[in-house]
Protein backbone atom coordinates (compact mmCIF):
# COMPACT_ATOMS: atom_id res chain seq x y z
CA UNK A 1 0.00 0.00 0.00
CA UNK A 2 3.25 2.29 1.03
CA UNK A 3 4.11 1.64 -2.80
CA UNK A 4 1.34 2.43 -4.19
CA UNK A 5 0.47 6.08 -2.35
CA UNK A 6 4.00 7.16 -2.99
CA UNK A 7 3.75 6.15 -7.06
CA UNK A 8 0.23 8.33 -6.41
CA UNK A 9 1.88 11.06 -4.83
CA UNK A 10 4.73 11.39 -7.08
CA UNK A 11 2.20 11.48 -10.48
CA UNK A 12 0.41 13.95 -8.23
CA UNK A 13 3.47 16.21 -8.39
CA UNK A 14 4.72 15.50 -11.70
CA UNK A 15 0.69 16.64 -12.79
CA UNK A 16 1.33 19.61 -10.56
CA UNK A 17 4.72 20.71 -11.93
CA UNK A 18 3.29 19.90 -15.64
CA UNK A 19 0.41 22.20 -15.06
CA UNK A 20 2.32 25.01 -13.62
CA UNK A 21 5.07 24.70 -15.99
CA UNK A 22 2.59 24.98 -18.81
CA UNK A 23 0.16 27.65 -17.58
CA UNK A 24 -0.38 30.69 -19.99
CA UNK A 25 1.21 33.62 -19.58
CA UNK A 26 -0.72 36.89 -20.17
CA UNK A 27 0.49 40.52 -20.66
CA UNK A 28 -0.61 43.84 -22.72
CA UNK A 29 0.89 46.57 -24.78
CA UNK A 30 -1.43 49.40 -24.51
CA UNK A 31 -1.63 51.55 -27.82
CA UNK A 32 -3.33 55.21 -27.14
CA UNK A 33 -4.01 58.00 -29.71
CA UNK A 34 -1.29 60.34 -30.52
CA UNK A 35 -1.55 64.09 -29.16
CA UNK A 36 -4.36 66.07 -30.71
CA UNK A 37 -6.06 62.83 -31.65
CA UNK A 38 -9.25 61.98 -30.44
CA UNK A 39 -9.28 58.02 -30.88
CA UNK A 40 -7.97 55.21 -32.41
CA UNK A 41 -8.66 54.61 -35.57
CA UNK A 42 -9.74 51.36 -37.37
CA UNK A 43 -6.58 51.91 -39.31
CA UNK A 44 -4.36 52.65 -36.36
CA UNK A 45 -5.93 48.69 -34.95
CA UNK A 46 -5.17 46.99 -38.31
CA UNK A 47 -1.60 48.67 -38.95
CA UNK A 48 -1.35 47.09 -35.16
CA UNK A 49 -2.39 43.54 -35.56
CA UNK A 50 -0.55 43.40 -39.31
CA UNK A 51 2.56 44.37 -37.26
CA UNK A 52 1.61 41.60 -34.90
CA UNK A 53 1.84 39.18 -37.55
CA UNK A 54 4.93 40.39 -39.61
CA UNK A 55 6.65 40.55 -35.88
CA UNK A 56 6.11 36.79 -35.66
CA UNK A 57 6.84 35.52 -38.71
CA UNK A 58 10.27 37.75 -38.31
CA UNK A 59 11.01 35.75 -35.36
CA UNK A 60 10.33 32.33 -37.19
CA UNK A 61 6.76 31.91 -36.24
CA UNK A 62 4.25 30.64 -38.38
CA UNK A 63 1.16 31.37 -38.84
CA UNK A 64 -1.68 28.70 -37.11
CA UNK A 65 -4.76 30.29 -37.48
CA UNK A 66 -6.03 34.49 -37.76
CA UNK A 67 -8.64 36.53 -38.68
CA UNK A 68 -8.09 40.04 -39.94
CA UNK A 69 -12.01 40.46 -39.21
CA UNK A 70 -11.31 40.05 -35.42
CA UNK A 71 -7.54 40.94 -35.30
CA UNK A 72 -6.71 37.83 -33.62
CA UNK A 73 -3.66 35.53 -34.93
CA UNK A 74 -1.97 31.98 -33.07
CA UNK A 75 1.81 32.14 -33.97
CA UNK A 76 3.76 28.82 -33.50
CA UNK A 77 7.34 28.04 -34.09
CA UNK A 78 10.32 25.97 -32.26
CA UNK A 79 12.79 27.33 -29.81
CA UNK A 80 16.02 27.55 -31.56
CA UNK A 81 18.19 27.04 -28.59
CA UNK A 82 16.07 23.33 -27.47
CA UNK A 83 13.57 22.52 -30.24
CA UNK A 84 10.24 23.39 -27.51
CA UNK A 85 7.07 24.26 -28.71
CA UNK A 86 6.25 28.10 -28.27
CA UNK A 87 2.59 29.34 -29.03
CA UNK A 88 1.69 33.17 -29.27
CA UNK A 89 -1.85 34.01 -29.08
CA UNK A 90 -2.03 37.84 -29.86
CA UNK A 91 -5.35 39.83 -30.42
CA UNK A 92 -5.79 43.87 -31.16
CA UNK A 93 -8.96 44.82 -29.27
CA UNK A 94 -10.25 48.55 -29.29
CA UNK A 95 -11.01 49.85 -26.01
CA UNK A 96 -12.99 53.06 -26.08
CA UNK A 97 -10.69 56.09 -27.73
CA UNK A 98 -7.21 53.77 -26.96
CA UNK A 99 -6.57 49.89 -27.39
CA UNK A 100 -4.69 47.06 -26.40
CA UNK A 101 -3.20 44.36 -28.31
CA UNK A 102 -3.62 41.20 -25.75
CA UNK A 103 -0.49 38.52 -25.89
CA UNK A 104 -1.17 35.26 -24.19
CA UNK A 105 1.95 32.51 -24.53
CA UNK A 106 2.49 29.22 -23.73
CA UNK A 107 4.83 26.36 -23.43
CA UNK A 108 5.42 23.10 -22.29
CA UNK A 109 8.76 24.81 -20.72
CA UNK A 110 8.40 28.27 -21.03
CA UNK A 111 10.52 31.29 -21.38
CA UNK A 112 7.96 33.85 -20.67
CA UNK A 113 10.21 36.68 -19.50
CA UNK A 114 12.85 35.98 -22.40
CA UNK A 115 10.53 34.84 -25.49
CA UNK A 116 7.61 37.41 -24.83
CA UNK A 117 10.17 40.49 -24.40
CA UNK A 118 11.82 39.49 -27.46
CA UNK A 119 8.36 39.54 -29.32
CA UNK A 120 6.95 43.09 -27.58
CA UNK A 121 10.46 44.89 -27.98
CA UNK A 122 10.27 43.85 -31.84
CA UNK A 123 7.04 44.66 -31.79
CA UNK A 124 6.86 48.10 -30.16
CA UNK A 125 10.18 49.05 -32.75
CA UNK A 126 8.29 48.23 -35.62
CA UNK A 127 5.08 50.56 -34.42
CA UNK A 128 7.68 53.51 -33.28
CA UNK A 129 9.04 53.22 -36.87
CA UNK A 130 5.95 54.60 -38.18
CA UNK A 131 6.03 58.53 -38.97
CA UNK A 132 5.24 61.02 -35.70
CA UNK A 133 5.04 57.40 -33.54
CA UNK A 134 6.11 58.02 -29.56
CA UNK A 135 6.40 55.90 -27.07
CA UNK A 136 4.45 57.15 -23.67
CA UNK A 137 5.34 56.71 -20.19
CA UNK A 138 5.12 52.64 -19.31
CA UNK A 139 2.87 51.57 -16.84
CA UNK A 140 4.16 48.63 -14.40
CA UNK A 141 3.64 45.66 -16.41
CA UNK A 142 2.81 47.35 -19.96
CA UNK A 143 4.12 49.22 -22.41
CA UNK A 144 1.95 52.35 -24.13
CA UNK A 145 2.93 53.70 -27.43
CA UNK A 146 0.73 56.33 -29.19
CA UNK A 147 0.64 55.42 -33.11
CA UNK A 148 0.27 57.39 -36.04
CA UNK A 149 -2.99 57.89 -36.77
CA UNK A 150 -2.30 60.14 -40.31
CA UNK A 151 -4.31 58.58 -43.56
CA UNK A 152 -2.64 55.82 -45.68
CA UNK A 153 -4.25 57.75 -48.64
CA UNK A 154 -2.62 60.61 -51.07
CA UNK A 155 0.82 61.49 -51.00
CA UNK A 156 3.14 62.26 -47.84
CA UNK A 157 6.28 63.37 -47.38
CA UNK A 158 8.48 60.26 -46.55
CA UNK A 159 6.08 57.53 -47.92
CA UNK A 160 7.63 55.01 -50.14
CA UNK A 161 5.31 53.63 -53.02
CA UNK A 162 4.75 50.34 -54.79
CA UNK A 163 2.90 50.41 -57.80
CA UNK A 164 1.40 47.30 -59.65
CA UNK A 165 3.46 45.39 -62.24
CA UNK A 166 0.25 43.12 -63.01
CA UNK A 167 -3.03 42.14 -61.19
CA UNK A 168 -2.13 40.93 -57.59
CA UNK A 169 -4.28 39.84 -54.74
CA UNK A 170 -3.74 41.68 -51.39
CA UNK A 171 -4.07 39.32 -48.68
CA UNK A 172 -4.52 39.19 -44.76
CA UNK A 173 -1.15 37.80 -43.58
CA UNK A 174 2.53 37.51 -45.56
CA UNK A 175 1.90 34.30 -46.59
CA UNK A 176 0.13 32.58 -49.72
CA UNK A 177 -2.29 30.89 -47.45
CA UNK A 178 -3.52 34.30 -45.75
CA UNK A 179 -7.21 35.09 -46.98
CA UNK A 180 -7.43 37.22 -49.85
CA UNK A 181 -8.78 40.74 -49.27
CA UNK A 182 -8.83 42.69 -52.09
CA UNK A 183 -7.82 42.27 -55.95
CA UNK A 184 -5.75 45.31 -57.53
CA UNK A 185 -5.20 45.84 -61.24
CA UNK A 186 -1.69 46.25 -62.87
CA UNK A 187 -0.91 50.06 -62.53
CA UNK A 188 -2.89 50.73 -59.26
CA UNK A 189 -0.12 52.64 -56.58
CA UNK A 190 -0.06 51.28 -52.71
CA UNK A 191 1.90 52.55 -49.91
CA UNK A 192 4.64 50.46 -48.57
CA UNK A 193 4.80 50.06 -44.51
CA UNK A 194 6.91 47.30 -43.87
CA UNK A 195 8.35 44.23 -45.11
CA UNK A 196 8.69 40.59 -44.31
CA UNK A 197 10.42 38.28 -46.29
CA UNK A 198 9.28 37.98 -49.93
CA UNK A 199 6.01 40.25 -48.98
CA UNK A 200 5.33 43.56 -48.51
CA UNK A 201 2.82 44.97 -46.08
CA UNK A 202 0.61 47.80 -47.80
CA UNK A 203 -1.61 50.86 -47.33
CA UNK A 204 -4.77 50.29 -49.52
CA UNK A 205 -6.14 53.21 -51.30
CA UNK A 206 -9.39 51.96 -49.47
CA UNK A 207 -7.32 52.80 -45.98
CA UNK A 208 -7.28 49.61 -45.10
CA UNK A 209 -3.85 47.76 -45.10
CA UNK A 210 -2.87 43.89 -46.06
CA UNK A 211 0.30 42.29 -47.84
CA UNK A 212 1.28 41.57 -51.57
CA UNK A 213 3.79 39.45 -52.84
CA UNK A 214 6.92 41.48 -53.81
CA UNK A 215 7.46 39.93 -57.08
CA UNK A 216 4.23 42.00 -57.97
CA UNK A 217 5.35 45.71 -57.74
CA UNK A 218 8.38 48.19 -57.90
CA UNK A 219 9.14 50.93 -56.36
CA UNK A 220 8.18 53.91 -57.43
CA UNK A 221 8.79 57.82 -56.66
Amino acid sequence: MRGVFYRFLFFLCTLLLFSCASAPYRTSVQLSPEPGKLALSQQDLDYAYNTAVSTGVDLGYRVVSSSVAQRMVTLNRLRSTDLVSETMEVSVESKGPAGDVNIVYQSPKPLEDVTVKEFTDRFLAKLRARPSAQPAPSAPGSMRVEPETNPLTGEQQGETHLILLKNGNIRTEPSRKGKVITTLRKGEKVIKLDESGDWFNVGLPSGGTGWISKRLVKEVK
